[in-house]
């Protein structure tokens, strides 16, 4: 049965797997790209897979930062995969929580100081984001307010973008 498009049925089948064997849910995401030297158009590319295919997507600086504005820059992926995660784990959990929404969209305003990407102060790169929720449903306040508190409990974006992690660099010269 799917709500919000989301397939119950796998997701619960899922979920008992994780309650069973918590190394189910240990996940292992690998995204590898590379800088185009040496080429026109988008400085970058990057081929993703998944479960039905591959698609490979293109980042490019704006040209007030050397690019060619030829595509999207790579933090408009971002701020697009984090409203995407929190899109697609909001829907999941109303329909874990038995809501049914009729209409769903996400739009994000974030507001960025490249003084520190020009070595010019320590300020945040990225001071603010606004993520603006428009839902449409039956659901009560109360319904709703739950289930946006279980989205910023549980969206792996949301979380990245609240809690700090290193990344662990690993650099080879050939």
């Amino acid at each position: 049965m799917k709500v919000n498009r989301v397939d119950l049925e796998k997701f619960s089948h899922t979920l008992k797997e994780a309650e069973k064997d918590s190394v189910s849910a240990k996940k292992t995401m690998k995204i590898a790209g590379r800088w185009r030297l040496g080429e026109s158009g988008p400085q970058f590319e990057s081929e993703l897979q998944f479960e039905g295919g591959k698609t490979t997507f293109y980042a490019d600086e704006p040209s007030f930062l050397g690019g060619g504005g030829t595509a999207p820059n790579p933090v408009q992926y971002c701020i697009m995969g984090a409203v995407a995660c929190f899109a697609a784990t909001f829907a999941k959990w109303a329909a874990m929580e038995g809501i049914t929404l009729d209409e769903l969209a996400i739009s994000a305003d974030a507001h960025m100081d490249m003084s520190r990407s020009f070595g010019l102060s320590d300020s945040p790169i990225l001071d603010k984001i606004t993520f603006n929720i428009a839902v449409k449903t039956e659901a009560n306040d109360e319904e709703i307010d739950k289930l946006l508190q279980i989205t910023k409990e549980r969206c792996p974006a949301y979380y990245c973008l609240t809690e700090r992690i290193t990344p662990e660099i690993k650099l080879s010269k050939e």
